[in-house]
């Protein structure tokens, strides 16, 4: 399992660890992957505590082409945020084909839309439950397919071109 984002407050990791542990306590031979900075006190506290210290493997600042690997050997990405700005970790995951489990936030639901799988904020059993369907193979996520479709409207032509009809509105003309 792949999580990629800071360890600030609002990326939820104590959900994160609580989710991996129950979890690790049914399929004792997963790993964790944490990308993307140290962890503070309570944090490592929490690790510790969960045992799943030796499961949890935190790689220094990765390539994009690494971390594109990773994203596409990972059995699900989590995004646990309580709060996103925009929620790049989903977009750069369904472009590798990953399955994604997201919190049920509204950026995340603008940003993945069908491709991914949602729970609510904070809610531990419903996170286990719905990344356990996923790893069981119970779980009705969208096909690769879907994902990467999903992920392909997210480029730099698709975004230049949104600002560039925004300016077009403000100034009252029309599309060239």
């Amino acid at each position: 399992m792949l999580h990629v984002g800071s360890a600030i407050p609002r990326k939820r990791l104590d959900v994160l660890f609580a989710v991996f542990a129950a979890l690790r306590a049914r399929y004792p031979e997963l790993r964790l992957v944490q990308q993307g900075g140290a962890l503070n006190g309570t944090q490592r506290a929490q690790v510790e505590a969960l045992g799943i210290g030796d499961a949890l493997l935190q790689p220094p600042r990765q390539e994009r082409a690494t971390l594109a690997g990773l994203y596409r050997r990972a059995t699900a990405v989590l995004v646990t945020s309580e709060a996103e700005g925009f929620g790049l970790p989903v977009i750069e995951a369904l472009a590798c084909g990953a399955p994604v489990v997201a919190s049920d936030l509204p950026v995340l639901r603008e940003v993945g839309a069908a491709a991914c799988t949602y729970c609510p904020v904070g809610d531990v059993p419903a996170w286990v439950e719905s990344v356990a369907a996923l790893l069981a193979g119970h779980d009705a996520q969208p096909s690769r397919e879907a994902r990467l479709t999903r992920a392909s409207r997210f480029t730099w032509a698709a975004h230049a071109r949104t600002v560039l009809d925004a300016y077009l509105r403000l100034l009252g003309t029309s599309t060239p």
